[in-house]
């Protein structure tokens, strides 16, 4: 039995069980790991799913979310940062978030959370223990059907237009809880708890000139291909070198229309359910290790500039808003809609920006060498993204800039 099944089942579910994770006056009975799905790893943390049988007889499938075992990663990935914003997402701001009851429960929105024992120093265990490991736990959907689609990068309509209504209503929740003063104030105080997770060493993604080394590809790319003159790209280029600063400003909230953004918004964090032909019927957002306060064009732009192609933008992209604006309508009936194409001006940006570190690389044959960028140094780092991909990932990146240039959002 390894090390971390055996802190599960000696240690962690039986306390989560006394705490009333599983019921009040439940008590734990035993943890099962599923052989089928043992050590899913992720690149950033690992993934264990299983069972938790308590004496009633009742079992409850779970997935437990450890953080990577390569301590150096973790580091680079912000990891304590990110693991204490999902504990602080779950156990403290979805509850004051419930409070609004939407039309559209925060149920039907995200997995149901069972239990934490992180802390905010991310040495130790909720009892001090410094030898503890920190989880979190969530109800597993696999059993009730949910999945993640088959298509790794890039949805169709479909899958698109039913994560954007769900991300709608869970915006509109942030303006829900900020109607009243109270309830503002309280809401509030609990983003305020969340931890940046995008700053390493005083610069965004640890380089003084991350964005400008990555960005300046995909705006180089598209010079190369289309009749844009120079000059109307001058605004863009100033952006990409303002690096640290630009991505401060994209990410500073501004009020009234700052929402708690789900801040990591892709298909690897949307679980989807489909009917018996393969439509998609539902879908569950989760993994909020990134969530933060700011413009819901955090979420927006890096969703549908990450995840759609070029010819769905060209055709459906008001279509997607809609959904969007409907979505938050259904969940909040008669609240004031916001004007989604002007929070995407140049807040847009932050969306392609992350695209153009991550899309070379799921375009690239192989996958990234994890080794060689924990241990190299920040310029190499952005000379190894900037040859993933290819030619495919210029024209990918300089299709975006070209959508931000026609929206007029930069």
């Amino acid at each position: 039995m390894s090390g971390r099944v055996h802190f599960l089942k000696t240690k962690l579910f039986p306390r989560a069980a006394a705490e009333g994770a599983f019921g009040v006056n439940v008590e734990y009975e035993d943890f099962d790991v599923d052989a089928n799905s043992v050590a899913a790893d992720h690149f950033a943390s690992d993934i264990l799913f299983g069972t938790v049988t308590t004496k009633t007889g009742d079992r409850h499938a779970v997935v437990i979310k450890f953080k990577n075992s390569n301590a150096q990663l973790s580091a680079m990935m912000n990891m304590h940062q990110k693991f204490y914003n999902e504990y602080v997402f779950y156990a403290k701001l979805l509850p004051e978030l419930a409070r609004a009851s939407g039309a559209v429960p925060l149920s039907a929105l995200f997995p149901r959370f069972v239990y934490s024992n992180v802390t905010f120093d991310g040495n130790s265990g909720a009892n001090g223990d410094v030898n503890e490991y920190q989880v979190i736990v969530v109800q597993n959907m696999t059993p009730t059907g949910y999945r993640l689609s088959d298509e790794r990068l890039f949805l169709d309509k479909h899958h698109v237009e039913l994560a954007l209504r769900k991300l709608g209503a869970f915006h509109g929740y942030s303006y829900a809880a900020k109607a009243s003063e109270t309830g503002r104030q309280k809401f509030l105080d609990l983003v305020g708890l969340l931890a940046e997770t995008e700053w390493f060493e005083g610069y965004w993604y640890k380089s003084p000139r991350f964005l400008a080394g990555t960005g300046h590809r995909g705006l180089s790319a598209h010079v190369l291909n289309s009749e844009t003159p120079s000059e109307r790209l001058d605004g863009m280029r100033s952006l990409l070198d303002g690096n640290s600063e630009t991505m401060a400003e994209l990410l500073r909230p501004v009020e009234p229309n700052a929402v708690l953004c789900h801040g990591d918004f892709c298909r690897n964090n949307l679980l989807y359910k489909y009917d018996e032909t393969g439509r998609p019927v539902d879908v569950l957002l989760f993994d909020t290790a990134q969530a933060r306060y700011a413009s819901p064009a955090v979420d927006l732009s890096f969703f549908l500039y990450l995840n759609t192609t070029e010819e769905d933008r060209r055709l459906h992209w008001d279509s997607y808003i809609a959904a969007y604006v409907a979505g938050m309508a259904k969940a909040f009936p008669g609240m004031a809609a916001i004007d989604v194409h002007q929070e995407m001006r140049p807040r847009a940006l932050y969306g392609y920006a992350h695209c153009s570190f991550f899309l070379p690389a799921m375009v690239h044959p192989t996958p990234p060498d994890v080794e060689k960028l924990t241990t190299c140094t920040d310029d190499e780092r952005i000379e190894l993204i900037n040859e993933s991909g290819g030619p495919k990932a210029d024209h990918l990146l300089a299709s975006i800039v070209g959508h931000m240039i026609e929206r007029q959002y930069v």
